[in-house]
């Protein structure tokens, strides 16, 4: 949730404007579908409904497309490819201690390594920071500028979110007027949405918000749905 800002994509060529090309880092976040699946069996985060993600315009996420997913109590923010993340976070406006360590431990089980997953075990809910090569944990208190009066608890790859960020073109077709957002079809590890339930979203919504279910093909976001196993 830092609001760092970032320096943009490089292009290449004066009327395509290519992305130049990088070898892919190796993932260090588990894909949304395994995340997502995984979710209904953790009491904290179980009932995930897909909610409204804000374009976000300013920080280190500016120009990644993500995804977001609200039970009612707990947000969760996947940045990036659904197949290679390079960002996740849950957060919360309750701050109950049982709930936010909950959330670590359910971060935890989305690191790729044992090592990683131990260092966010480490974590309590105090704010910290644990920045080394390939993932950075960290935990943003209710009170910073931008954790939109939230408690978060998250991942990041510093060095494959350059690489995540979608040209002009790309945001246009994965991005959609805020009027215009309905949810995806219900899948396997999503229960529908209960009536009695109110779904908030914690940023300020925007004009312009992510498709629901987009993915990333051969290096390009495209419109399409989260492929169900």
């Amino acid at each position: 949730m830092r609001g760092w800002l970032v320096i943009g994509l490089v292009f290449v060529g004066c009327a395509s404007q290519q992305r130049v090309a990088r070898a892919p880092l190796p993932p260090r976040i588990a894909a949304l579908d395994e995340v997502l699946a995984r979710a209904e069996q953790s009491p904290c985060v179980a009932g995930l409904h897909a909610v409204p993600a804000s374009v976000v315009e300013l920080g280190v996420f500016k120009d990644v497309p993500y995804q977001s997913f609200s039970n009612g109590n707990v947000e969760l923010n996947a940045y990036g490819d659904p197949g290679d993340l390079v960002g996740l976070e849950a957060g919360s406006r309750n701050e109950d201690p049982a709930l936010q360590q909950c959330l670590i431990s359910f971060i935890a089980a989305q690191a790729l390594t044992g090592a990683d997953q131990q260092r966010v075990l480490r974590f309590t809910p105090a704010p910290a920071l644990d920045a080394q090569p390939g993932l950075t944990v960290e935990v943003t208190p209710r009170t910073a500028p931008d954790a939109a009066d939230a408690w978060w608890i998250s991942l990041e790859r510093p060095e494959s979110i350059a690489q995540a960020k979608a040209t002009p073109e790309e945001l246009a077709t994965v991005s959609q007027p805020q009027a215009q957002w309905a949810p995806p079809p219900t899948t396997y590890y999503r229960r529908p949405p209960r009536v009695y339930v109110r779904y908030p979203t914690y940023r300020v919504p925007a004009p312009r918000v992510y498709v629901p279910g987009f993915s990333r093909r051969a290096g390009v976001y495209v419109h399409g749905a989260i492929r169900a196993r």
